[in-house]
């Protein structure tokens, strides 16, 4: 069934000469499509088709009318199927006529509506163009899935085919890859040559009478490589007839790690079931000798009790002798506090009397600076006075021998030479 929100994806070319009537149509149009081109006539429509087709945004449907100046509807269409032979075209016109209808018949019109324009009717005539388009592109769009689906399905799933003598056929890449066998070598090998030789034949002819029968058989199988290794599948085989051709597919999921961890996990606990019974008499072993110890230590228990007694009561002698210990070391305790009290007040004394004694030594000390700064300047100003009285008494040395000459002098000018 046709969705109408398909439209939505597509672009429209609506060409129309009539201004008012092309501007109410491409409204209409624009609410169901996503893109509208409009056209003034045929020539400009044939451009613009052009145009599209040359970009990304390419035209998916043409509403067109047919007599138009310049270049009718029928003209330009004719041109358009040169460059496109399959999209969708609906002609709009305002008279029935059979010869215009017949020409658009040739050039694979989809439809045509007659003027005025019924909404209702547009859009059932534009679903139907479309529909063809629509229902191709869902077409695609499960072939696309559909070839994703087998794509990932040849991924995962080892996949081959056989006649009905178990002549392989077919194989997918996967088998081929597990097999190791190249796609000629494996169309040569029969089922019993990929089938490893642990598996008993009545088992394989069981398996071949039962999908003959058209059953699905299902199961796990062990194969052999081409390299004789091994390899395990988890295979559904199924009988498909074509026409007069039988055919058997196989369709199986490798489970090569799965067994041999499978193996490799009943390994495990085969070992660890043997050294758990190795573990189990160790143990028993050690229970007995725990247990002979046991015995051993309960007839010990009478004369550790004894001991334990005797060791009560010597420890209650000690807790005593202990008491009395602390009860003399009590009364020491009071009564060296009462001596470190005394002494704590001789010694806040002696602190005093440091304190005075040292602000005191500190009054000496600066007294003594000043003294002796005193005693300094005393000392410069003595020096001073020394030099002083020295050249005083030189001077008054030197006086005296003036006097002294001076009164020889007065003595020899008073007593003259007789």
């Amino acid at each position: 069934m046709f969705d109408i929100e398909y439209l939505k994806s597509q672009t429209v070319l609506f060409v129309e000469d009539e201004e008012l009537a092309r501007d109410i149509l491409a409204k209409i149009l624009s609410k169901i499509f996503k893109t509208v081109i409009t056209a003034a006539n045929g020539l400009e429509g044939l451009e613009k088709f052009k145009e599209a087709k040359s970009s990304t945004n390419e035209i998916d449907l043409i509403i067109s009318d047919i007599n138009m100046p310049i270049m009718n509807g029928l003209d330009m269409l004719e041109n358009i199927r040169e460059i496109d032979a399959i999209i969708p075209v609906i002609f709009v016109t305002a008279r029935n006529e059979t010869s215009n209808i017949l020409r658009a018949i040739d050039l694979n019109v989809s439809n045509y509506i007659i003027k005025p324009v019924q909404t209702d009717i547009l859009l059932k005539k534009i679903a139907d163009a479309c529909e063809k388009k629509y229902i191709s592109k869902q077409l695609d769009d499960k072939k696309e899935e559909l070839e994703n689906y087998l794509e990932a399905v040849d991924h995962v799933a080892l996949i081959y085919r056989m006649d009905d003598n178990g002549k392989i056929t077919f194989g997918n890449s996967s088998f081929l890859e597990e097999s190791l066998y190249t796609k000629e070598e494996l169309e040569n090998l029969n089922l019993t040559d990929l089938i490893h030789p642990d598996i008993p034949k009545d088992a394989i002819d069981k398996t071949w009478e039962f999908i003959r029968k058209g059953e699905v058989w299902s199961g796990n199988t062990k194969f052999i490589t081409k390299d004789k290794e091994i390899f395990y599948l988890k295979n559904t085989i199924f009988k498909l007839k074509n026409n007069s051709k039988t055919e058997y597919i196989t369709i199986g999921f490798s489970t090569t790690k799965e067994s041999t961890e499978k193996r490799e996990f009943q390994k495990k606990v085969v070992k660890s079931i043997q050294e758990f019974n190795k573990r189990e008499y160790s143990y028993k072993k050690l229970i007995n000798e725990l247990n002979d110890n046991l015995k051993q230590l309960e007839s010990y228990i009478p004369r550790l009790q004894q001991e334990l007694e005797e060791q009560k009561a010597k420890t209650m002698s000690k807790h005593r002798q202990l008491e009395h210990y602390e009860m003399q070391m009590h009364n020491v305790d009071e009564k060296y506090y009462g001596h470190m009290t005394v002494k704590s007040k001789e010694v806040d004394e002696y602190s005093k009397i440091i304190s005075t004694l040292k602000q005191e030594k500190t009054a000496l000390i600066e007294k003594n600076k000043d003294s002796q700064f005193e005693i300094e300047a005393t000392k410069r100003e003595l020096a001073l006075l020394t030099k002083t009285g020295e050249q005083k008494n030189k001077r008054i040395n030197n006086l005296s021998d003036v006097i002294r000459s001076l009164e020889s002098k007065i003595r020899d000018l008073t007593n003259p030479p007789s």
